[in-house]
């Protein structure tokens, strides 16, 4: 297993905008935004004129300066997106699509994180900081710390029953780490995928098991700019590069 992608509650690109920029054809992706254009050689100073770029952010500043100028408007916009053509210094709108809407955004694990919250999740999803540190060193994105005098911190992330509970098997532990009670159902669920990960990764060895993982898993070539989608999906990355989806309702 390469990695493991988790479903986080986000704003994200409106399925109307992704058909248009598979209508491209060429697609470059921006490295610094959600920025698509249908031309190579864009750089922050240089448009090649009339490239096309969809977006959801214009006439911003960065660098000091402000890029991706509207011959339309000149105030800021965020947070809508819009297929516009570049045309002596300026791109004119051809099309609007309005804003982001409710969808997921991934998350990246890798294996030493889920031993980390392997080894967290079967303690009650709550442990001292000094017992999980002498075994696991980075913390995964979908772990806290506090101290057990902020009792009010700790009864918002992790619940009555889980601090009482371990309260009065840790008295004297000041310090803990732990995972948010939001988030106990989703690690749950990552772990679940990450012991399948490891029959999966086997069959990626032969060229049997790789039609096995193709036909049954309908597993696919995954792409590193795939960090947001409109359903709520794990994405299991395996040790060839194929990937695997599973929906959290399933």
């Amino acid at each position: 297993m390469k990695k493991l992608l988790l479903p986080q509650s986000a704003k994200v690109t409106p399925k109307e905008v992704l058909d248009e920029i598979n209508k491209f054809e060429y697609i470059n992706k921006s490295p610094y935004s959600l920025s698509y254009y249908n031309v190579p050689g864009v750089s922050w100073d240089y448009k090649p004129e009339g490239s096309l770029r969809i977006s959801d952010h214009w006439n911003f500043i960065s660098h000091g300066n402000k890029h991706c100028l509207l011959a339309d408007t000149e105030e800021e916009i965020q947070n809508n997106w819009i297929l516009a053509k570049y045309i002596d210094g300026k791109y004119h709108i051809l099309k609007e699509f309005g804003e982001n809407v409710p969808g997921y955004r991934f998350i990246e694990i890798n294996k030493n994180e889920l031993e980390f919250l392997k080894y967290l999740y079967s303690k009650g999803g709550t442990v001292s900081s000094k017992e999980i540190y002498r075994l696991y060193r980075d913390r995964p994105k979908l772990v806290k710390e506090g101290h057990t005098k902020n009792k009010k911190s700790l009864l918002k992330n992790i619940g009555e029953e889980r601090f009482k509970k371990f309260k009065q098997e840790n008295k004297k532990i000041k310090k803990v780490v732990f995972i948010e009670e939001k988030n106990m159902n989703i690690v749950h669920k990552a772990l679940t995928l990450y012991e399948k990960s490891t029959e999966l990764d086997e069959l990626c060895k032969t060229e049997q098991g790789v039609d096995q993982l193709i036909n049954t898993y309908k597993t696919y070539k995954f792409k590193d700019n795939h960090i947001e989608s409109l359903e709520e999906i794990f994405i299991l990355v395996l040790d060839n590069g194929m990937a695997v989806k599973a929906y959290k309702n399933k």
